[in-house]
């Protein structure tokens, strides 16, 4: 029996010990760290943006890296280079970080980790799998020069019709005939290059007579192609109209019109045609549609009395909305010139001096008051003009100006009156008084004698003594010597 059973428990052991030796061993749980860029390829003096995630299928509890990349190609913006962290209440299994970079040189960089480690929220060492990210900097004519150019179709047509001319990407032009009872057609194509972008398509309205449609296809490098297809529509009885030598062709379909601000639609006949028309109650126009050879459709202002038309235009601004037409009077103190409003030139007048302000004559379609406005450019405002003030001003600067020139009249007069005055002084002033040196000059001069001299020798003597009174006590002395002197 005990053999036996010491057989048995020999098995046992054996059994066991095969069993254990050949279990899979339990690996450790793996963490990846994963660099992604917002762009592979960027222009240089570009950012992009490049975030980490770190991964698990279990709670991390501890990690860290160091950012490596070219610095010679590439400057970090933001984020740190070094992360070192833990994690706290049961850990995480995926963390993520932000950083943005920026391009500085030509080539290709590699933003990669080093030096990583992490740590199981158990504590356990983490097997480590690692992605890193690879950046191209170009210039910006490399990329441009990278775009596609490619702007073609490779189908058009409209929905229902069958085109004139059979459909190649090189021909530009189609064109398309439809029943006179066709309101609206659908314009249908599609681009070669999925890159390119296409405007144009869809529902389209169409009237009587021609109507041109551009359909333009805009290639990644922008470079642009544009399609024209021209849709007639069948008149059996146009109503055509001369303009200027251009030939035209008034609308008969109402839904192709918008009536303008202040305008009812109503009806008018043309050479025993109803056609819409749309009336103002206020300016009296009634607007007509006329659609030229190209297929441009606008309305005209219809004079029946001699069947004539005139392009209607308004000047949309902050202001008044106005109909511009001609003065046949120029406004006083203004000068004639040209003014351009939304991009139409107008006839205008400014004053001498004043920018930015011009008087442009027209009619207030909202109150049919005609005559000058005066348009500001600066703030694209149309204004009613008020000439009394001008008129004013001017006539007030005139009577200062005439104050001025009589004041100056008479200042000039009396100016002449003094100077003539002081010239007449001068003159009557103009007699020698007598000086010292006169009277010591003739004392000095050798007496004459003559015939007449000698019975008038005492009344000479009487006025020497005379002049002596008059002259300095010094002086009289020396004169006293002098005659002293003749007299032995």
């Amino acid at each position: 029996m005990k053999k036996g059973l010491t057989k048995i428990l020999t098995l046992i052991i054996l059994a066991a010990t095969t069993m254990m030796m050949h279990m899979p061993k339990v690996q450790a749980a793996t963490a990846t760290f994963s660099v992604k860029s917002s762009k592979s390829t960027v222009v240089i003096g570009s950012t992009f943006d490049v975030t980490i995630t770190i991964s698990s299928s279990i709670n991390i509890g501890a990690w860290k890296y160091t950012v490596q990349y070219d610095t010679s190609k590439l400057k970090l913006e933001s984020g740190d280079i070094r992360v070192a962290e833990s994690s706290s209440q049961g850990g995480q299994k995926s963390i993520t970080y932000k950083y943005r970079f920026k391009s500085i040189a030509k080539g290709t960089s590699t933003i990669s980790l080093a030096a990583v480690e992490c740590l199981a929220y158990d504590e356990n060492t983490m097997s480590i799998n690692k992605r890193s990210a690879k950046i191209t900097s170009i210039t910006q004519a490399e990329l441009e020069a990278s775009y596609s150019k490619n702007n073609n179709l490779t189908s058009l047509g409209v929905e229902g019709y069958e085109l004139n001319e059979t459909f190649n990407k090189d021909t530009l032009e189609y064109t398309v005939t439809v029943p006179s009872d066709v309101e609206k057609i659908t314009l249908t194509g599609e681009i070669e290059d999925k890159k390119a972008s296409i405007e144009g398509l869809g529902e389209k309205e169409v009237s009587e007579g021609e109507n041109k449609f551009d359909i333009t296809v805009t290639a990644e490098n922008g470079t642009t192609k544009t399609y024209i297809v021209k849709v007639n529509v069948k008149d059996d009885n146009p109503i055509e109209v001369t303009i200027d030598g251009l030939k035209y062709t008034v609308v008969k379909r109402a839904s192709t019109l918008t009536p303008p601000t202040t305008f009812e639609p109503t009806t008018q006949k043309i050479n025993d045609i109803e056609v819409p028309a749309f009336k103002s109650n206020i300016t009296g126009f009634i607007l007509v549609g006329l659609k030229s050879a190209e297929g441009e459709q606008n309305l005209y202002i219809y004079n029946e009395e001699n069947n004539t038309y005139t392009l209607y235009r308004e000047l949309k601004t902050e202001g008044i909305l106005l109909y511009p037409t001609t003065s046949k009077i120029a406004p006083k103190y203004y000068k004639k010139t040209k003014v351009t409003i939304n991009g139409e030139e107008l006839e205008a007048y400014q004053y001498d001096g004043i920018k930015d302000y011009y008087l442009v004559y027209g009619i207030n379609i909202e109150t049919g008051n005609e005559g000058f406005f005066q348009y500001d450019m600066v703030n694209n405002t149309i204004t009613r003009y008020n000439d009394k003030i001008i008129n004013e001003l001017t006539k007030r600067n005139e009577n200062y100006l005439m104050i001025i020139i009589v004041l100056g009249v008479e200042t000039i007069v009396m100016i002449l009156i003094l100077l003539i005055t002081l010239v007449k002084r001068n003159k009557k002033q103009k007699v020698k008084k007598p000086t010292f040196k006169d009277f010591e000059k003739e004392l000095n001069e050798p007496i004459k004698e003559t015939k007449k001299d000698t019975p008038k020798q005492e009344n000479t003597n009487v006025e020497k003594e005379k002049t002596e009174e008059k002259e300095p006590r010094n002086k009289k002395e020396n004169k006293k010597n002098i005659k002293n002197k003749q007299k032995k």
